[in-house]
């Protein structure tokens, strides 16, 4: 049905893992969700299902008696015990006194989420106790010759499904951060996960949260440039035609430079980055790059220089752009998801330029 923690062929499986030592038993427990890969927007509803072996629910209800376990399950006393949470983790690192740790920083963790419901039992499970009830009232009336106090109902066989499946749906709250998957700091992860009340298993499939991005501008033809201006009076100027772009979208870059006293340009590079800040912990991911590579051993250096390219945006699931927003449940910090062009001229003889173009956004706004 989606995402899961079963194998499933038919479907993009996510990994499930459990806080606690888990028994044969209870590794057949499954969680779904509606989407194959996980994805989801803040702010929309998450719905799924839940699947448990009888057995598990037999010792988490410490009864081997069907009759009990199906009125039990039928009264939907178990509903309540069965609860499904998004959790959401923001981890970063921050610079202490060197005696914390080898290279002087601490790794902290920050709660962003913590939203819960509870599940709905499948009501299949009533109509197997009412065959079972027409199952017991046939077998009363087919029993001649025998009073009430010899007819013991134990010895009816009842009809068990292999498991319980149950429902969830659960809104995700709105303007949180998107996930950052990265094996150190700075992270931010999400998980759903199930748990069972008097139990110390917990049951978890990852998920992964986006921001929609902002909604784009009425004007889309305003351009971004800019420039910087070094020694030697060399001048690096960069243009892009808009400032809203999708996934998947190509971004194209107008780069020129000015060079009045013809020094000897090595290369120039222009790079798209993803900048992932939380707290004062920055991430930084190169999404695409070009470089010009200037020969001087036969080309002379010139006065004036200009080149284009197109840079290229992943598809989905590319975190839209989020704005310098705090967020957390029990202490605030600030995270920031934004997009860059970087530019760096390398000189023969000379320090390197560097420009970087006001920030782009990336959005699956309409």
């Amino acid at each position: 049905m989606g995402n899961t923690n079963s194998n499933n062929s038919s479907s993009t499986i996510l990994p499930r893992w459990s806080t606690g030592v888990q028994d044969s038993t209870s590794k057949q427990i499954q969680i779904s969700t509606d989407r194959p890969n996980g994805f989801y927007f803040a702010g929309e509803c998450l719905t799924g299902t839940v699947e448990i072996p009888i057995s598990h629910l037999q010792q988490h209800l410490r009864s081997k008696n069907n009759r009990k376990l199906i009125e039990f399950i039928r009264q939907q006393s178990l509903g309540n015990d069965i609860l499904v949470e998004l959790i959401g983790n923001a981890t970063y690192s921050a610079e202490v006194d060197v005696a914390a740790d080898s290279d002087g920083h601490a790794t902290h963790q920050v709660n962003v989420c913590r939203e819960h419901c509870f599940v709905t039992i499948n009501q299949h499970i009533e109509e197997i106790s009412i065959q079972n009830d027409n199952q017991l009232e046939t077998s009363f009336d087919q029993t001649t010759n025998t009073t009430s106090s010899q007819f013991d109902t134990q010895d009816i066989p009842l009809t068990l499904p292999a498991s319980i499946k149950g429902i969830f749906q659960l809104r995700i709250p709105d303007e949180l951060p998107p996930s950052l998957i990265n094996s150190r700091p700075p992270s931010v992860e999400y998980t759903l996960e199930l748990s069972l009340s008097s139990s110390r298993y917990r049951y978890q499939i990852p998920i992964l949260l986006n921001s929609k991005g902002c909604i784009p501008c009425p004007i889309n033809d305003i351009e971004l440039s800019c420039r910087t201006t070094k020694q030697h009076d060399i001048c690096l100027q960069a243009y892009l035609s808009k400032t809203f772009y999708r996934p998947g979208e190509q971004i194209l870059v107008r780069i020129n430079y000015s060079n009045p006293q013809e020094r000897s340009i090595r290369s120039i590079t222009v790079t798209l980055l993803q900048f992932y800040r939380i707290h004062h912990d920055e991430y930084r991911l190169q999404l695409d790059g070009k470089e010009w590579v200037f020969d001087n051993s036969t080309v002379l250096p010139q006065q004036e220089w200009s080149g284009e390219t197109l840079l290229q945006l992943p598809s989905q699931p590319l975190q839209g752009s989020y704005s310098n927003q705090s967020a957390g449940t029990t202490q605030r910090i600030g995270c920031e998801l934004d997009y860059r062009i970087f530019i760096e001229l390398n000189e023969k003889r000379g320090d390197d330029m560097h420009l970087t173009l006001p920030s782009i956004n990336v959005t699956y706004q309409t």
